[in-house]
């Protein structure tokens, strides 16, 4: 009986200490990796300004693997310590487009789809800490409301992923268009 008992405690310290470095693996590899999405997508599709529209998804892609290939993706890469980044977008009636907001590792700090538009226009301000603080003392002084949604980064740099949906087969083009014409660029 005490062996079984002995037996049995080890087995649980075993399976105790499988689970804890697998946890550990898991929560720990994103802030740690080398190779974060950042970096993935800035070598294979160049981190310069505005958006970049990525290619169809493909089976065997290892930039952005397992990607929905009923939709069309683009990419904005930010950073902050420079000036703030303004994203703007005109929506269509009936097409879905959705824009996610992203630390460098790929965590997403804010999303939003067409359906947070005003007027049929999405216009988003991304901010640090004391860009938005400097901004909020500018409104004070003017005593105007913003004209804009301003989202404070948790980071200096990330990326911005704009989607658009492909309802039917015959929409690709329409959607890339709609990737192409979203604007993201700093803003002085």
């Amino acid at each position: 009986m005490d062996r079984l008992v002995r037996l049995c405690l080890w087995g649980l310290a075993m399976l105790l200490n499988a689970v804890l470095t697998h946890l550990t693996a898991i929560l720990l590899l994103p802030e740690v990796a080398t190779r974060d999405a950042y970096h993935r997508l800035a070598d294979a599709y160049g981190g310069g300004p505005g958006m970049i529209l990525l290619p169809p998804a493909k089976p065997g892609d290892h930039v952005v693997p397992f990607r929905d290939p009923a939709v069309v993706q683009g990419v904005c890469f930010f950073d902050l310590a420079k000036a703030p980044v303004r994203i703007k977008a005109n929506i269509e009636e009936g097409r879905m487009l959705s824009l996610s907001f992203r630390t460098r590792t790929g965590k997403i700090f804010y999303s939003m789809t067409d359906r947070g538009a005003l007027d049929r226009k999405i216009d988003v301000r991304l901010v640090s800490e004391a860009q938005l603080a400097e901004l909020e003392a500018r409104d004070d002084e003017n005593k105007a409301p913003a004209p804009e949604l301003r989202l404070q980064a948790p980071s200096a740099t990330g990326l911005v992923v704009a989607t658009a949906l492909i309802a039917r087969p015959g929409e690709q083009d329409g959607a890339e268009v709609r990737i192409k014409a979203v604007t993201c660029r700093p803003d002085p």
